[in-house]
C-alpha cells in the first residue's frame, strides 16, 4: 500500500531527477538523429548477409537481428502504399471498406486468472476472444475454461505446475478450438494478433522451457494454417534488431568477431542503448501509412545460425499516425503469393484508420477477452462457493484454505 509518506517520498525523488526526465525524453530524438549514420537500409543487402555469415558470434552477441528479404525495395527505407486513403473520415472509412470488400479480418485475444500457489486449492481460468469483421458484418465469440488440480501439470511425467508457456498453450488451443468452431466457415481471412511470434520475450526461459513454446507454437500456426487462416502478428515492440545489425554492418571493426568484445562495448554501441527501433523508424518512416521493407527475424529462440531457423517469419515495420507497430508472419505465405505483403499492409493500414492508429478487430477482441477486477473476484467466489458445497456433502473438511498474503491479495492489499 503507497501511503501519505510514501507519495511525499516519491514525490521528492521525482523533484529529483528532474534533469534526468528532461534528458531522456530529449535524447530520443538526437539519439536517433545519430544513428541515421549507422542506417541498415543504407548498406547493400548482400552485404548484411555476407556480413552476418562471415561473423555466426554476432547473433549471440546482439541476440536479435533482420536479414533483408525485399531486397530491391531495401534501399527506400520507407514504402509507400500505392493508392493511400485520403485526408477525411469518409475518404478513408471508403478506402478501409474496399479493403475489406478483398479481405475479411478477425483478431484473437485472451485473458486468465493464473493459480495461486498461496491456496490449497490449485485452479487456473482461461477466457479467450475472436473478433471478426467483414464488409458490413461482425461476429463476436467468447470461451472460457477452468482447470482445477492435476490438470494444471503438463501431461507426461512432469512434476511441475503450470509455467508461463504452458498457459501460453493453453490458450492457443482454446483460440484453435474457438475458430475451428465459429469462423472457420468465413475463411480465408487475416487473423490480427497482439503477441510476438518471434517469441524475443522467451529469452531467459531455460532451454527445455523455449522448446516446449516453440513446439506449441509450430503446432498453433499449422492448425491456423489448416483452417485456411493466416496468422499477423500486430504489436508495439521494443525490439532493437534494426539497430543492431545497423551497428553490426556499418559500425563494427570489420576484422574483428562478436564472440572478441561481446562483453566490451564500444563507445558507439553504448551511446545507442537507450534506443528501440521505434523510436528510430519516426524519422525513417517519415510518410502516414508507409512500411519499412520487409526483413527475416532472427534472434536467440528462433535462430541457431542465419541459416539454421527454427522458425521461419517474415515481418515489417508501419506507420499509422503516431504509431509505430510491428508486423510478423510465417514467411511462407510470401512463397505461395507475392501480393501477400502488400495485402497485409493494407489490411493493418484499413483495420486502424478511425481507432487512433491501432487495429479495430484486436481492440474489440480485447475487450471481450479481458477479465476486470470484478470478473476475477466472481471466478474466486464461484469456486470457493463450491467448496463449501462439496464440504456439506461429504461432511469433511474440504475447505478452500488460504494463506494470509493470499487473502490479502484477495483484498487488492498487496
Amino acid at each position: 500500500m503507497l501511503d501519505e509518506l510514501g507519495i511525499q517520498a516519491l514525490s521528492r525523488e521525482l523533484n529529483s531527477k528532474e534533469q534526468k526526465i528532461a534528458d531522456s525524453l530529449l535524447n530520443y530524438k538526437r539519439i536517433s538523429g545519430r544513428f541515421t549514420h549507422f542506417n541498415p537500409f543504407s548498406c547493400d543487402p548482400l552485404e548484411i548477409r555476407r556480413r552476418l555469415v562471415a561473423d555466426p558470434s554476432c547473433l549471440d552477441a546482439f541476440s536479435t537481428l533482420i536479414l533483408p528479404i525485399e531486397d530491391d525495395k531495401w534501399n527506400l527505407g520507407q514504402i509507400t502504399l500505392e493508392n493511400p486513403p485520403g485526408t477525411t473520415n469518409m475518404q478513408r472509412l471508403e478506402w478501409a471498406n474496399n479493403v475489406f470488400k478483398r479481405k475479411a479480418i478477425a483478431a484473437a485475444d485472451a485473458s486468465y486468472i493464473r493459480h495461486d500457489t498461496h491456496s490449497n486449492l490449485q485452479y487456473a481460468f482461461m477466457q479467450v476472444a475472436v473478433f471478426w469483421k467483414g464488409i458490413g458484418r461482425y461476429l463476436r465469440e467468447v470461451s472460457g475454461s477452468l482447470r482445477i488440480g492435476d490438470e494444471l501439470y503438463p501431461q507426461g511425467k512432469d512434476m511441475t505446475l503450470f509455467e508461463d508457456e504452458d498457459y501460453q498453450e493453453w490458450n492457443w488451443n482454446m483460440t484453435i478450438d474457438l475458430l475451428d468452431r465459429r469462423f472457420a466457415e468465413h475463411a480465408p481471412f487475416f487473423l490480427f494478433l497482439d503477441e510476438s511470434l518471434s517469441i524475443s520475450y522467451a529469452r531467459n526461459y531455460t532451454q527445455s522451457r523455449q522448446m516446449r513454446l516453440l513446439t506449441s507454437l509450430h503446432q498453433y500456426l499449422d492448425r491456423i494454417d489448416e483452417l485456411g487462416i493466416v496468422p499477423v502478428a500486430v504489436y508495439h515492440s521494443l525490439d532493437r534488431a534494426i539497430i543492431n545489425t545497423g551497428l553490426k554492418c556499418l559500425a563494427c571493426d570489420r576484422d574483428l568477431q562478436c564472440k572478441n568484445c561481446v562483453d566490451r562495448p564500444t563507445d558507439i554501441e553504448l551511446s545507442f542503448k537507450t534506443l528501440y527501433d521505434r523510436l528510430f523508424l519516426q524519422d525513417i518512416l517519415a510518410s502516414n501509412y508507409s512500411r519499412t521493407p520487409c526483413f527475416k527475424p532472427l534472434n536467440s529462440i528462433i535462430s541457431k545460425t542465419r541459416d539454421d531457423l527454427t522458425l521461419n517469419l517474415a515481418a515489417f515495420y508501419l506507420r499509422i499516425d503516431n504509431h509505430i507497430l510491428r508486423v510478423e508472419f510465417p514467411s511462407k505465405y510470401i512463397e505461395e503469393d507475392k501480393d501477400i505483403v502488400e495485402d497485409i499492409h493494407e489490411a493493418v493500414v484499413a483495420d486502424s484508420l478511425l481507432t487512433g492508429g491501432y487495429p479495430m478487430t484486436l481492440m474489440n477482441a480485447h475487450e471481450l477477452a479481458v477479465l476486470t477486477s470484478r470478473d476475477r473476484e466472481t471466478v474466486n467466489e464461484m469456486v470457493y462457493r463450491k467448496t463449501l458445497e462439496m464440504t456439506a456433502r461429504y461432511g469433511i473438511n474440504l475447505s478452500m484454505k488460504l494463506t494470509r498474503k493470499s487473502e490479502l491479495k484477495r483484498r487488492m492489499i498487496t
